[in-house]
């Protein structure tokens, strides 16, 4: 039974034995779940990154370099089995490297957006499409592992290919496999010189937004660092944000339709914080009252 079941029977029990006083609570009060369902462990995973390596992007070459490596070192402690490959954004210039895994070092990883060649055109959805049909992305793209494709570049996408349709077509290329986007591009309130607008990302934003989340600002100083927590295939969560506020004594937290007290609440974010990392493939829930007077 889960939690809100679980509810419900209590509920149902206090309107047998103390009629009268259910009738106020339920005009004072709702009964609100939130949850979150735990990513399941991760087997393999092969995680594309599409470059633009046009001039204007040399500068931010050394970030994409510590970002992956920082991704590598969360990734290795949840599997030992994964690829990096790096490419243009030019379909007709793809200049693919790769596969980093296990046996490449530090400065495989640092110096591989580097050694991409310079490209003209950038064009993440088109050229993402190009490898993944050619024979080195048949290769690449291993049969059953994860996917996380990360787009990054400080122009906006300029292919013939829409956000929604590449949405549409990544979704149908993984359709039996785990598959997550990570794009990084200059925002709408971006640090960068947007005042004329001609940089933003907007297809890039759109598809993030296709995958529920926002496209990480590439001219901010830190993005490097969100790589690991901007997709669910490697975010392991020990929090979850309520999405009202609650009566706080009355939260109760279940594991898997267990309840546990190894939980602490943060009034001033709104957010329940585990004591612990649930399990692989949990079901985490929060229940709580909310005043309706």
């Amino acid at each position: 039974m889960g939690f809100l079941s679980k509810v419900l029977s209590v509920a149902l029990l206090f309107c047998g034995c103390a009629a009268d006083y259910q009738v106020v609570d339920n005009e004072q009060f709702d009964v609100v779940v939130d949850s979150f369902v735990q990513v399941n462990k991760i087997e393999s995973i092969d995680i594309l990154v599409v470059i633009d390596t046009s001039g204007s992007m040399s500068d931010n070459f050394d970030s994409v370099s510590s970002g992956m490596e920082e991704l590598r070192t969360d990734i290795e402690a949840l599997t030992m089995d994964y690829r990096f490959g790096y490419i243009t954004m030019d379909p007709t210039n793809l200049g693919y490297l790769g596969p980093y895994d296990t046996s490449a070092s530090a400065i495989d990883m640092l110096m591989a957006p580097n050694l991409l060649p310079s490209a003209i055109r950038e064009e993440g959805f088109a050229a993402t499409y190009s490898f993944l049909n050619s024979e080195e992305g048949y290769l690449f793209n291993r049969e059953g592992s994860d996917f996380l494709l990360f787009l990054i570049s400080d122009e906006d996408e300029q292919s013939e290919i829409g956000a929604s349709l590449f949405y549409d077509w990544l979704n149908d290329e993984f359709l039996n496999t785990r598959h997550d986007v990570v794009t990084v591009a200059q925002t709408e309130d971006s640090t960068c010189d947007t005042s004329w607008g001609a940089n933003v990302g907007y297809e890039y934003i759109d598809l993030s937004s296709l995958y529920g989340k926002d496209s990480i600002d590439i001219c901010d100083d830190d993005w490097s660092v969100w790589l690991s927590s901007s997709s669910y295939l490697t975010e392991r969560k020990d929090s979850i944000a309520l999405s009202q506020t609650p009566v706080s004594d009355s939260i109760v937290v279940y594991i898997d339709n267990n309840e546990i007290h190894n939980w602490s609440y943060n009034e001033n974010l709104n957010i329940v914080y585990l004591d612990s990392i649930p399990d692989y493939g949990s079901l985490v829930e929060v229940g709580y009252n909310v005043s309706v007077s």
